[in-house]
Order: C-alpha cells, then structure tokens, then sequence
C-alpha cells in the first residue's frame, strides 16, 4: 500500500517519530513517503521520499511562530498556530500545500496519515486521496482557542475518512462532531500513538481506502 504520513512535528530524517513509524510501515511492505516541517531548505537535497516544509524563512516574522518551528515538537508548533496573525498563518499554509501536493504527486497515495489535526490536515484533504487523522486532546484544545482554526480543523476532521482519538474522551468528541451517528461511530477508532502504532496505521489506512471505495465494513 502507498501511504503518504503528514506530521506537524520535525520530520527531520531519521531520527523523528514519523520517520521511526515509516521504517516500520515499510517492514510490513508499505510504500511510505513523508512530508512535514523540517530544517532542510527546500531546494536541499533530501532523502527519497521525504519532502520537507521549510517554515523558517516564513516563521522569522514572528518570534514566537519561529521559536516553535525550530523547537520541532508539534504540540509547541500547534500551540503557536492558534496565535499568528492570520496573513502570516495562510503564507505558512500556502507554502505547506504545494509541498503537500508535489509529495501527494510523487508517491500517488492510497491513503494520508496525518498526525494531529492542525493546519496541515485540510491540505491533505484537498489531495482527493482518502485522509486518516489521529486527533488529540490537545489539538481540540488548541482548536477551541481560536474560533477561524476550529472551523479548519472541524471541517478537515468531518471530510477525513476515518478518524483516530488518542483516547476515549477525545474519540467521543469526534464522534459528536462528526454526527453521533452509526457511520460517524464507524469512522472513528481510539489509540494512542506510539512506536509500535505502525500496524494500526496501516490499517486505518486501508479502512480509510475501503471506506473511499464504498466497501463493506
């Protein structure tokens, strides 16, 4: 399966998260491309299959937004998002979705992993492939803060094709926003992420694909 995962974290290679969670995807027979914030410039060099999303550059007219982006943890960059001005907050998102769309054009996905609902989630959406974003409580909370983000992230969640809670309080959220329905109970799973998560990855994503192809549950 060709699986394209979006992180708001560092996805510096090779030694972030995501790219941990490739090298397993990629043991069970996957075809895994990255694409995420990073260090390296984008016209640099980068390793086959990652496609990097150089903030710095855009971040720097905002102290806080730059201090985020090179710390590298996404909860620090989504913590950031939810106070940018919003002219420097769509310069961030224009650049992220045309390297969101040339990755999506080289490795042709079956299936998006997004980790965290942020700014980056909907831009996966707009790719057509089907979408899988795991969701955690401090992505609603970051949501919730500023009004214009949690109707991105709502919008992102409810066109996604399945989605992940990290935990129960958080998959019974997502279940009310998606429409405290049969299907919206359908679409949604709780797990956590972690090092050995890449298995359930790659069968959200396959549910995700079937789900797209109108198979049955």
């Amino acid at each position: 399966m060709r699986i394209l995962l979006i992180d708001h974290g560092c996805c510096d290679h090779p030694h972030t998260r995501v790219h941990r969670l490739r090298e397993g995807l990629e043991a069970a027979g996957c075809t895994v491309a990255v694409c995420g914030p990073s260090t390296v410039y984008g016209f640099d060099e980068q390793p086959p299959g990652m496609h990097g999303i150089h903030l710095h550059d855009v971040a720097a007219a905002s102290r806080e937004f730059l201090a985020a982006v090179r710390d590298g943890r996404s909860e620090v960059f989504l913590d950031a998002v939810a106070r940018v001005p919003s002219r420097l907050l769509g310069l961030a998102r224009e650049t992220a979705r045309q390297r969101i769309a040339e990755a999506a054009d080289d490795v042709f996905p079956e299936a998006i992993f997004v980790f965290h609902a942020g700014i980056l989630t909907d831009l996966a959406v707009e790719t057509g492939a089907p979408v899988v974003v795991h969701v955690t409580p401090a992505d609603l909370a970051v949501a919730a803060a500023r009004p214009s983000l949690q109707r991105l992230v709502s919008a992102a969640i409810g066109s996604s094709d399945r989605v992940i809670g990290a935990d129960g309080p958080t998959a019974a959220t997502l279940i009310d926003w998606l429409g405290n329905d049969d299907d919206a109970r359908a679409r949604c799973d709780t797990w956590p992420i972690d090092d050995s998560a890449a298995a359930r990855i790659a069968d959200a994503c396959q549910r995700a694909l079937a789900r797209r192809r109108g198979d049955p549950a």
